[in-house]
Parts: structure tokens; sequence; C-alpha cells
């Protein structure tokens, strides 16, 4: 049988060698390779078997068949696929076509060999199986009827070909394996490789054992293919905990099947308890199929992180199979299907919030303070978030919930804005001075305590014609809005002119610390509170800033003081009477302090606040 003797194209000896050394980071990914190229090669000769006639027949049934013999160390793919001629074989394994792969070896230099990792993404498959062969034979007859012809390299620069005895169609691929890479001659080593890439491969792949004795290694039609009647909740529920891992039912999932510029099949799933890892960075992603063979189990571009809780398989015909393999940053196709699942998912939501409002509670108790962020990452969403997300209020308590919505429906008379107070936790928020005026006049007020609700009240600062508005920033202005409290017995307040000077004492006293005293508007019960500028950041907002950076500063924010609480009566008198007065100076300072820690502020001096209140204590006891 003669020969002929051909050279590799210079792009492909450069690719071979790459290999060859193997720098690719994970070798078994040439099995997976092999087998999508043996599955493709079966989807060709389909097609061809509808507009042609008198193609070759299939030795028995169509599928992917894979043997060993280990003594020596030889490794078996065989496929009844479409074949390939003489030309073909040169043009699909002598050379590389491709553009982007030539280029991607034009910039990798030797200092960028790590980036060899990326070689799955450019259309050469075939040529991974040279990590793990050291030599490769090729027999392959084309359904057309041509001869079949063998064609056999080391990778050492040159093929040879020569006409081979292959009497059905299809493909037989024989790779010789390198004496450090007999793992991949063990049963349950290949078994495993094809569970975990090439388990939903249209085609049966076929085990041979010794005796000849098949046994099928892939599974049959998998959920998301099926049409949603053919599935029972057994067969969801399974593939959950195949795909998550959770042990426990999922609270609910979404079967899709899309059809239009992008199509794709999908099972989402929303699970009923928060994940281990839902706070650990890149741990979230869908699991991603591409015409059967898993490309990615976690696939960060099918789903926003602000959903990252959200488990499942999407799988598409529409992204070739030698594109994009490790890497799916760039490809045009996975935004048009995230924008689908997406909308498809918080649609679900919607509707479980809507007819199960106690499934919905259930959930956003658990990932309610997670899908806020999406205010932040999909701007195109914040229409239907904001009839997601949920608050405790004033009028709620610590068990309950309110949806903008049903806050906006019960507002006050007069209401023009959306009232919120946010700070480290509900039982702090709860008990600030600053709800004062609102709740004795029936405002009610959302009570914000979820770490990214300050980020959320940023990125969200209108609902519908009504703002957010913190009650803790800027001037509070309640006039008409809500019922005119009652004045309390003897709660006539002073006039500015009386307690101008107790003010000028706050300030000569404080005044380091504070921007400026006034008179409140917002307080009822209590002598005094801090308030930030309109556009400040709220206290809570600067604690967590001081919490990541230590050169963060803060800004000085306003007091206010009520001029018809009893103690503000009586320091005024004092003030009157004798300004220079060193216990007058000791009650601002307190008084100082205790706004401090009403707003969730260590005080200055925690020593010094001590013995100035055991002090106080002490004299009135007398």
């Amino acid at each position: 049988m003669s020969q002929e003797v051909h050279s590799f194209q210079a792009e492909t000896q450069q690719l071979l060698n790459l290999m060859i050394h193997s720098l690719y980071s994970n070798k078994e990914i040439f099995l997976r390779e092999l087998i999508s190229n043996a599955s493709d090669a079966i989807d060709k000769v389909r097609f061809e078997e509808i507009t042609k006639k008198n193609l070759l027949a299939a030795e028995g049934e169509s599928g992917i068949r894979l043997s060993v013999d280990a003594q020596s160390r030889k490794l078996v793919i065989e496929d009844t696929g479409i074949g390939m001629t003489r030309d073909e074989l040169i043009s699909n394994l002598g050379t590389i076509a491709n553009s982007g792969t030539k280029k991607f070896l034009d910039k990798l230099t030797e200092t960028d060999k790590k980036d060899a990792n990326l070689i799955g993404q450019f259309g050469v498959g075939f040529y991974a199986a040279f990590m793990v062969a050291e030599k490769i034979t090729v027999e392959s007859r084309s359904a057309s009827g041509e001869q079949a012809w063998l064609w056999e390299s080391t990778g050492n620069g040159t093929y040879t070909l020569a006409s081979g005895s292959k009497s059905a169609r299809g493909t037989r691929i024989e790779l010789t394996l390198k004496d450090d890479e007999k793992e991949f001659l063990e049963e349950w080593r290949i078994k495993g490789i094809i569970r975990k890439y090439s388990d939903y491969v249209t085609y049966p792949i076929v085990w041979l054992d010794k005796d000849n004795k098949e046994e099928r290694l892939n599974k049959s039609t998998p959920v998301w293919a099926r049409a949603k009647k053919d599935n029972k909740p057994e067969d969801y529920q399974e593939l959950y905990k195949q795909l998550s891992g959770d042990w426990q039912e999922p609270l609910l999932w979404e079967h899709m099947s899309v059809e239009g510029l992008t199509p794709f099949q999908a099972v989402v799933y929303i699970p009923s308890a928060v994940p281990f890892d839902l706070y650990q960075r890149d741990s979230h992603g869908l699991h991603l199929y591409v015409k059967r063979v898993s490309i990615s189990d976690k696939c960060k571009e099918l789903i926003p992180e602000y959903l990252r809780f959200v488990s499942g398989v999407v799988e598409t015909d529409e992204l070739p199979l030698n594109v994009s393999r490790e890497i799916l940053q760039q490809n045009t196709k996975l935004p048009a299907i995230r924008k689908q699942i997406v909308k498809k998912l918080l649609g679900a939501l919607q509707n479980l919030a809507k007819n199960e409002p106690e499934k919905y509670t259930s959930f956003y108790a658990n990932f309610g303070a997670v899908l806020k962020e999406g205010f932040h990452f999909d701007r195109d969403s914040h229409e239907t978030l904001s009839e997601l997300v949920r608050f405790r209020s004033t009028k709620t308590g610590s068990d309950s919930w309110v949806s903008l919505k049903e806050y906006w429906e019960r507002k006050a008379d007069g209401q023009r804005d959306i009232y919120y107070l946010s700070g480290s936790s509900y039982d702090a928020v709860s008990a600030s001075p600053h709800l004062e005026a609102l709740t004795s006049r029936g405002i009610e007020v959302l009570l914000l305590s979820d770490p990214i609700d300050e980020w959320f009240v940023m990125d969200y600062p209108k609902h519908g014609e009504a703002s957010l508005k913190s009650i803790a920033k800027g001037d509070l202005d309640l006039s008409g809005v809500g019922q005119e409290p009652e004045k309390k017995q003897n709660e006539d307040e002073l006039a500015p002119e009386k307690i101008a000077p107790l003010l000028e004492i706050f300030r000569r006293k404080c005044g380091e610390s504070l921007k400026d005293v006034k008179i409140s508007k917002r307080l009822v019960d209590s002598p005094c509170c801090l308030v930030a500028d309109e556009f400040g950041l709220s206290a809570h907002m600067e604690r967590m800033m001081k919490a990541t950076n230590k050169e963060f500063t803060g800004a000085k924010r306003i007091l206010e003081v009520n001029p018809s609480h009893p103690i503000i009566r009586s320091l005024v008198s004092k003030a009157e009477s004798n300004p220079a007065d060193v216990a007058l100076e000791e009650w601002v300072d307190v008084l100082y302090d205790t706004a401090l820690l009403a707003e969730g502020s260590p005080v200055r001096n925690p020593g010094a606040f001590a013995r100035k209140l055991t002090k106080m204590l002490e004299t009135q006891k007398a």
C-alpha cells in the first residue's frame, strides 16, 4: 500500500506543538471534542439523506462507539456519520481554515503560554487529541461512496495518506495513547467524561467491552428537550438535584422553549432555601449545552448576578461547537438568551407574589436583599423589580412586609413622597427619633435595614411620580400631610429668639463636629437628633464606608433640637440665667452623644460620656 506524505500547514504545526506539550489545562476535553465532531458528522449525513439518494448506508444503528485495547494503549472512537474523502481529510485535518485560530496563534507568545487554555474556543477540537496521543490514525469513508482513506500522524510536522479498507460510511479514529496517559483507557474514566460532557448527545454513545457487548453510556432525550406534557414533576425535581446538588425540592421552576432569532430550550429553578455559596464570587451560572454537548456548567453570561441563586440548564443549536468552549463573554447570542430567561423568571416571581403571597414572602425573606441588586445592574427591569421588592415599615412591624404598590395605596392625605429610614437593623431603625413627627401624623415609613438598601434608593430614586425621601436628610416639611397631631398640655414651643442662646452653646461646644444646629420640625418625644444634608450620605452609609475605608471621615451633620421637649426648655432657662454654667455645657455634650447613639453611631468619648451621665443622675437623685 503506497503512502502519500504531506506537511502540515504552518499554523497547524504551531498548534500541534502547543498540544503535544500539554499546554491545555484540562486534557479530558479531547474526548468531548472527538464525540462532538462525531455527532456533527451524523447530523450532516442525516441532512444529506433527505436531499440525496444512493448514499452509503450505516453499518448498524447510527451512533458513536468507543472501545479500548489496553495492551496496545489504543482508544477507538467510531461514528456512522458522513465520512470524509481524501481531499476533505487534507482540508479538515491538515490545515486550519479558521482565521480566528491563526489570529490567536499570532498573538500567543512565550510569555503567554498559559493562554493556550483558550485554544478550545478556536475550532481546533480534533487536534486536542494530540495532548494524550503519541499517534493518531483516522480511517474514513465518505457517504458519497468513494473509497476509504487512511490518515496517520504523530504530530511531528507531517502526516501520511493511504487508501483504506473501510466498507461502511463514517470515520474511525484510533488514538495510540502516550505512556503517561493510560488513565484514558480505563472504563470508569471514559464513562465519567461522557457523563460530564456528552450525556445528552442526540445519538447513542456505546461502549464495546472485550466480549464486544454493547452498553449505552449517554441518556435519552433530556428533560428540557421534551414537551412539557411529557415530563412529570419528579423529572424536573430530579434534574434540579443533579444540577444544584440541593437535596430539597425547588421553590418553582420554568420550562422554556423559545423560537425566533435565537431559539433555545431551558429549565431554570428557584431554590426553596439559601444556597451555601450565595455570596461567593463566581459561584453562579447556568449549565450550557450546545447540540447536546456540555459546554460549561457555570455559564455566567446566561444569568445576571442578582439572580445568582437560580440554577438550571440551557441548550441552543445557535452556538457553533468550536466557538467559545471555555470563555463565552464575547458571544452575541447569549445576551438575547439571557434577556428571555430574566423576563421569564421575573414573570414567574410576579405570578408567585400574586397567587401565593405566603410562598413569595418565604422566597423574599431568603433572596430579597440579592434581588435588590438588580436595580443597579439591570435598569431595563426596574419596573418589574419594583413590583417584587418588599419592605418592613412602621405599620407592618417586624413580621410582615409591604410592597411599594401597597404602600402608595394607603398613603396619607396630601402625601407626595415615599418616606424611608435606613439603618443597621430593624430594631435600631424602628426606635429612631426621626420617625416621631411622621408616625404622629399617621404617615407610614419604610424601614430599610439591608446593607444593599443604601444603593437601592440611589439606583431607584423615584417610584412612578413619587420620590423616595429619607426622613433623616435635609428639611422635612410635613405641612398638609397626614393628620395634624394634637398638642400635649404645656407643649407650647419656645420662640426662636428664646432658644437662640442655647443653640449658640451647642455650636460653641460641638461646632467642630457639626455643620449647624437648628430647631427641629421632625421631633415630638426626643430632645434632639442628627440629620444629614439633603444630598449627603446617611449615617448608616457613612458607617459602612468607614468600615471598608479607614481614611473616610464622612460629612458633618446638622443637630436638630426639639423646642417643645422639657429638657430643652429647662436648658433654655439655664442659658438665660447663667450661660457660663459648666453643668450646662455637660448637658450639651451628653445630648449630642445621645443623638449619636440614637442614629447607631458611637459616642465621641465613651468614658467621658459615662462620667457625665452618672454625675447628672446623681444630681437628679439628690
